[in-house]
């Protein structure tokens, strides 16, 4: 075997190496994101568990190679429920949380890796409506949620 294609071949593994760690990484950082809006919302909706009117249920599903999903979801005392989970490297954005609420979606939005999250919604073909994530949106939402109970 030649000594270039012998360095050729060192060269490649530790740049694939180095691009592996790198997206360790990211995921990581992406996983700690997820968790810390996911502890958000809880914390918002704490009260509604303790008079025993829902329940959080946290999974992590496997996802690609490195990849771990960590998906939530609020079940209600009647069985209804909205799911979160999240998608990473999207186009446009660092990554994004899709929030089911039965039939209704709303997508929470992180631009930027050190950014904020946002809500959007998408009712057409056009440009998304695009709202501040925080407790009154949020609350707001649930609530259009759970008068369709």
């Amino acid at each position: 075997m030649s000594s270039h294609l012998a360095e050729i071949l060192k060269q490649k593994k530790q740049a694939w190496l180095n691009y592996r760690e790198m997206s360790r990484f990211e995921i990581e950082n992406w996983n700690n994101k997820v968790r810390e809006l996911y502890e958000q919302i809880k914390e918002w909706l704490r009260g509604f568990e303790n008079d025993g009117l829902l329940r959080f249920k946290d999974e992590c599903a496997p996802a690609i190679e490195t990849e771990v999903k960590y998906c939530f979801t609020i079940e209600w005392f009647n069985g209804q429920t909205i799911e979160f989970e999240p998608v990473l490297n999207i186009v446009g954005a660092y990554g994004r949380v899709d929030m089911q609420l039965g039939l209704h979606k709303v997508m929470i939005i992180l631009k930027e890796k050190n950014g904020s999250w946002i809500f959007a919604e998408r009712y057409n073909r056009e440009e998304p409506t695009i709202y501040e994530f925080n407790q009154e949106n949020f609350e707001q939402i649930v609530t259009d949620f759970v008068e369709g109970f």
